[in-house]
């Protein structure tokens, strides 16, 4: 095991993430979003009417920044919460018209933003990447 190889990566890794959330913060906030906000989003554009559990699962937040953000979303109407109906003590959060409305804006930066990071990286290197990522947060998921 190699040290340096190790920092450096840990360093690429926070560097990249601090990067991409500089990005985004600017690309959204003219929708009235944030990083953590737009994350949820996505996940809703996939299968809209999740859990907040499901939704936690899905983003890796702690249930403090996880309340706030499904709050603040809320709040500005990009979602609402029904009651689960197979669990009467949890919400279901289903997005709002509002919500649906701002997701070109979401999946534009999104994809502006692969464009850039990934400008002159072969589709191979990019799949590479992937599934390294993958197999990098399964290792590390249950910590």
């Amino acid at each position: 095991m190699n040290g340096k190889i190790y920092s450096e990566i840990g360093r690429l890794m926070m560097s990249y993430g601090k990067y991409f959330r500089t990005y985004m913060k600017k690309a959204l906030s003219p929708a009235g979003l944030n990083m953590a906000g737009a994350m949820v989003l996505m996940l809703l554009y996939e299968k809209d009417g999740r859990s907040q559990d499901q939704l936690l699962e899905g983003v890796h937040y702690d249930k403090s920044v996880m309340t706030r953000t499904m709050q603040s979303l809320e709040k500005n109407a990009f979602l609402m919460r029904r009651k689960n109906p197979d669990d009467g003590r949890s919400w279901i959060f289903v997005l709002t018209q509002k919500g649906r409305d701002v997701k070109p804006q979401v999946l534009t930066a999104l994809h502006e933003w692969c464009a850039i990071a990934f400008a002159d990286i072969s589709q191979e290197d990019i799949e590479t990447l992937l599934r390294l990522m993958i197999r990098l947060q399964t290792n590390i998921k249950e910590l």
